[in-house]
C-alpha cells in the first residue's frame, strides 16, 4: 500500500469510527453500557406494603453494596403462640422478597436469594439474618404493575354477594401452577356456611386460651391514636370491629363467655361476612423453608392480580394454625395430590375500599 492509499485508509476509517462512535459511544468503546440499579431504599418503600401476619412486619433490611442486601427479621415481631414455628412468617419473609423484586422490575430488574442462613428462630437474640438478596438484570418483563403493591388491602367487611368472576380465578390458577402449587374455590352456599362458621368456633376457642387472647391483645390496637403511634398489630377499624368492643372481648372475656353476650357477639362477627359467595384455597409443598418462600412468592403474586381485579380477599389464618380446625378443613376440602398440603383458605370477593393499615416507615425498616 503506497502513501497516498494509507492515509486515504486511515481517514476514511477515522470517519467511519468517529460516526460509529456518535452513534452509540459506550456501546463502541466500552461495550454495553451498564445496567444502573434502583436504590434499595426505593424497594422498600413498596414492599413495606406487603401482607403479613398480623402487621407485625418482623423484617429488615440492610444494605451492603447497590446490588447486594442482608434480610434480617427481628424476634420481638414474632408469634410464639400463633406461630411457633415461624413457618408464616417465613411466607412473609417470600412475599416481602418478591415485593421487592416486583418493584426493582422498572428498572429492567429483579431481586434473587443468594442464600438463606438459619431457618426464623423464636429464640434469635435481636435483630437476625435470615438471606442474602442480590438485585440483578431481569431478562423478562415483569407483568405486574408494581403500583398494585400500594393498592393492595385485605377486606373483612361485607361483600356484594356475588361470585368471582371464573377468568379471574383462573388467573389464580394458572399463577399457582407456575410456582407448583394449587388453587381451588367453591362457590357452593352450605361449604361457605360451614367455613365462616368453622372460622367462628375458632376464634371463640382462641378467645377461651388464655395464652392465645392475651397474644392477640398484645397484637391489638384499640384506637386510631393507637394503631397511627405504633404503625403496626391490628388496628380495630381494620378489622371491622369497635374499637371498644374488641378491647372489653380480649381483655374481660369472662362477660362474653356465655348467655346473650356470647350470641350476640357470634352473631355480629358472623355478620361480617355478608355476601361471601365464593371461598379459595391453595395447596402445595409445604414442609420447609424454601417450601414456605416459594408459598409465599406464589401468594403475593396471586395477591397483587386479584388486586388488578377491583377484588379482595380475606384469609382464614385460624383454620389452619388451629388443629382441631384444620383436621376439619382436610376432612372437608379437596386436594389434586395427595403429598400437597392445604395452607390457606380464604374468602374472595368485591367490597367497599377497606380502610388501610399503617405500616413502619421505610426508615425504620432499613438497618443503618
Amino acid at each position: 500500500m503506497n502513501v497516498i492509499s494509507r492515509r486515504y485508509f486511515l481517514k476514511t476509517g477515522f470517519k467511519i469510527t468517529s460516526v460509529a462512535v456518535l452513534l452509540n459511544p459506550v456501546k463502541e468503546l466500552f461495550g454495553a453500557s451498564k445496567q444502573i440499579f434502583p436504590a434499595w431504599e426505593e424497594l422498600v418503600d413498596y414492599a413495606r406494603w406487603c401482607p403479613n401476619v398480623h402487621n407485625l412486619q418482623p423484617h429488615k433490611i440492610k444494605v451492603v453494596s447497590d446490588t447486594e442486601a442482608l434480610l434480617y427479621y427481628d424476634p420481638a415481631r414474632l408469634l410464639p403462640i400463633g406461630d411457633p414455628n415461624c413457618i408464616f412468617v417465613t411466607v412473609v419473609m417470600g412475599i416481602f422478597i418478591e415485593y421487592l423484586s416486583i418493584a426493582a422490575s422498572n428498572h429492567n430488574a429483579k431481586v434473587e436469594i443468594a442464600q438463606v442462613f438459619d431457618p426464623i428462630n423464636l429464640n434469635a437474640d435481636g435483630y437476625t439474618k435470615f438471606a442474602k438478596l442480590k438485585l440483578v438484570p431481569a431478562n423478562n418483563n415483569e407483568v405486574i404493575d408494581r403500583e398494585l403493591i400500594l393498592k393492595r388491602k385485605t377486606s373483612r367487611s361485607h361483600y356484594n354477594g356475588l361470585p368471582v368472576d371464573k377468568t379471574v380465578l383462573e388467573k389464580i390458577k394458572i399463577q399457582a401452577n407456575e410456582l407448583n402449587h394449587n388453587f381451588f374455590y367453591s362457590n357452593d352456599e352450605n361449604l361457605i356456611d360451614f367455613i365462616v362458621g368453622l372460622n367462628q368456633e375458632t376464634l371463640f376457642e382462641d378467645i377461651n386460651s388464655s395464652a392465645n387472647r392475651k397474644e392477640l391483645d398484645h397484637l391489638f390496637r384499640y384506637s386510631k391514636e393507637e394503631a397511627q403511634d405504633k404503625k403496626d398489630g391490628l388496628w380495630s377499624r381494620c378489622m371491622g370491629f369497635p374499637g371498644i368492643l374488641m378491647k372489653s372481648v380480649f381483655r374481660q372475656p369472662e362477660r362474653w363467655a356465655e348467655g346473650i353476650k356470647k350470641k350476640v357477639l357470634a352473631n355480629y362477627y358472623k355478620a361480617s361476612f355478608n355476601g361471601t359467595a365464593t371461598i379459595g384455597w391453595f395447596s402445595g409443598n409445604f414442609s420447609d423453608t424454601a417450601d414456605w418462600l416459594n408459598a409465599g412468592k406464589m401468594l403475593g403474586r396471586n395477591w397483587l392480580l386479584i388486586t388488578k381485579e377491583n377484588t379482595y380477599i380475606q384469609p382464614f389464618g385460624s383454620l389452619i394454625t388451629n388443629v382441631s380446625a384444620y383436621k376439619k378443613i382436610n376432612e372437608k376440602l379437596s386436594l389434586a395430590d395427595d403429598d400437597k398440603k392445604i395452607w390457606m383458605v380464604f374468602r374472595i370477593g368485591c367490597s367497599k375500599e377497606p380502610t388501610r393499615s399503617f405500616r413502619l416507615s421505610t426508615e425504620e425498616i432499613i438497618i443503618k
